[in-house]
């Protein structure tokens, strides 16, 4: 068993925004798209690229969100947790790489950084993230493939910024809705969300934003029964309380 942050309260006012993209190439203009939700150019972006190993990760990203216009833009120093906290608590849009959730979760936790990052989103932060850091923004986190067909998938605690769903990421271009709606089955409280590559939702309140190349997949079993399946495309809209067709 593992243990599940608290979800965010019913009567905290939510301000910030969640922008959660399926992985694969970033969405042509995305990264302006969330300045201007963060408040525009002058927003100090924090990129947090601890989902890979790699001493380079998070760069790239920055240097999207400086090409899209922000003036003020940093990558996550894991060295000194004080300032890895400061650098948090002062960033008006977090974003979140790809790589493995498992990893970057372990990092965040070691940093003490979950509580932080959970309370910059209630104060109005905009949180974004691809891959991995989409994967992260649910409370029951998927982190890997089932051992056959039809099983649950390996669970874990993710951010909890998106605790009424299970978001899972590149799904239609590596086939998982299988894992998904398994996980769906045996956490049927919770909304399904599959977001495809180069495909994101704009999470404001209880409405969802659908936007991007591909789909988006609910599967929602919330009323009982087996989990009802909606597709959504760019332009379409839904909220958490009226997920099912």
């Amino acid at each position: 068993m593992f243990a599940l942050a608290l979800p965010l309260r019913a009567d905290d006012e939510l301000k910030g925004k969640l922008v959660i993209v399926g992985g694969g190439l970033m969405p042509s203009g995305l990264h302006r798209r969330m300045l201007e939700l963060a408040g525009g150019p002058k927003a100090r972006v924090l990129v947090i690229g601890q989902a890979s190993q790699s001493a380079e990760s998070g760069d790239s990203s920055a240097r999207s969100f400086a090409s899209a216009g922000a003036t003020t833009v940093s990558t996550l120093k894991t060295t000194n947790p004080a300032e890895a906290l400061a650098a948090v608590q002062s960033a008006d849009l977090i974003w979140f790489g790809g790589g493995k959730q498992s990893l970057l979760m372990t990092e965040l936790q070691r940093l003490k950084l979950v509580a932080p990052i959970r309370e910059r989103y209630q104060r109005g932060a905009v949180i974004g993230g691809t891959s991995a850091g989409a994967a992260v923004m649910s409370k029951v986190m998927i982190t890997g493939k089932p051992k056959r067909v039809g099983e649950v998938p390996p669970l874990s605690e993710g951010l909890g910024l998106w605790p009424e769903t299970i978001v899972d990421q590149h799904f239609i271009v590596r086939n998982r809705e299988p894992r998904l709606l398994a996980a769906v089955k045996a956490n049927p409280k919770l909304l399904g969300v599959g977001i495809d590559e180069s495909t994101f939702v704009i999470v404001s309140g209880d409405r969802v934003e659908v936007d991007g190349k591909s789909t988006v997949v609910l599967l929602d079993a919330r009323t009982g029964g087996e989990p009802k399946r909606r597709e959504l495309k760019a332009g379409n809209t839904f909220s958490l309380s009226h997920a099912s067709p």
